[in-house]
């Protein structure tokens, strides 16, 4: 499979007097990137860019160079996921995805074949001959992903799509979506839910009133913010006596104490020499510390110091 790569160059997008995108630039090469932000911070207006359904205004979106709106060429290599449902509920999951493979090109029993493939694939094998207007929420979340896997597309949009999913369904979406990306599919997933893209993805975008504030990795992105004081945790025994022990020998990096079930909680413009000494307390065995966590590497924390 090709390696496809989608680009926005500076695309502005207006809504009448609303700037929903402004000037964003943007690429995406291969594997999951999560879009993050909260509602109304502009995804669903770059999604509707990337899958075609909207024209860029201002700047340009292209699928390896070419344009993406109005051109059949690209449009047949995108798969998406919408947030809306969009499927005829009257019939089975075996007739609905066997009619659009048809219109994606697989004829007579190629057709019936490949609905099963993609329907096993997410899951839904024992559900194949129900109607789609009895699944569940989360079932028809699965329908609308084999629907846009049908023609194993070099890109795959999902917005919104672990809404309604029990955890057993999210775990078994997030592992199919990765795997896709393993694959090499350049793959966009949209949420407002952090702890969802991080399951599936390192890679983020965060977006904020119509703006890219940052892209990379969560710690990348958190290693360019050096003027905001990093929150490490020590899981010890005896809390206030590391605190205590902190202030006497390394009061030049601690900013602040705090102590919070069974652990002690560092605030420190320094992660690094901290972290260092007080794994050579634990060489020398003088401290035993269960485990040392940075609070702020969560995509959480990130999007917190970036809005602020």
């Amino acid at each position: 499979m090709s390696r496809a790569k989608v680009q926005l160059d500076r695309v502005s997008r207006w809504y009448g007097d609303v700037m929903a995108l402004n000037g964003v630039s943007l690429t995406l090469d291969g594997g999951v990137t999560g879009l993050l932000g909260p509602n109304g911070a502009g995804k669903s207006t770059m999604i509707r860019l990337v899958v075609g359904l909207s024209s860029p205004g201002d700047g340009s979106v292209t699928l390896d160079g070419e344009p993406v709106r109005n051109n059949l060429g690209a449009l047949a290599r995108i798969g998406y996921v919408a947030d809306g449902d969009g499927i005829y509920e009257e019939l089975t999951a075996r007739r609905f995805l066997t009619d659009q493979a048809m219109l994606r090109g697989f004829r007579g029993g190629e057709a019936g074949k490949r609905a099963e493939e993609v329907l096993e694939r997410v899951g839904l094998s024992a559900a194949i001959d129900q109607r789609i207007g009895g699944f569940s929420k989360g079932m028809r979340q699965r329908a609308k992903l084999a629907q846009a896997m049908l023609h194993d597309p070099d890109v795959l949009v999902l917005d919104e799509p672990l809404t309604g999913l029990d955890p057993v369904m999210r775990r078994d979406f997030i592992r199919v979506v990765r795997e896709l990306g393993e694959d090499d599919v350049t793959i966009l997933v949209s949420s407002h839910v952090l702890h969802e893209v991080e399951a599936m993805t390192n890679r983020v975008v965060l977006i904020h009133h119509g703006q890219v504030l940052a892209e990379g990795t969560v710690r990348e992105i958190r290693d360019v913010l050096e003027s905001h004081a990093r929150r490490i945790r020590f899981d010890v025994a005896d809390p206030k006596a590391l605190g205590a022990r902190l202030l006497g020998e390394a009061g030049d990096v601690v900013l602040s104490l705090g102590i919070a079930d069974n652990g002690l909680i560092v605030e420190t413009m320094r992660p690094a020499p901290l972290c260092s000494l007080v794994q050579d307390w634990v060489v020398d065995g003088s401290l035993h510390v269960e485990s040392i966590s940075a609070l702020d590497e969560d995509l959480g924390s990130v999007f917190e110091y970036l809005v602020r």
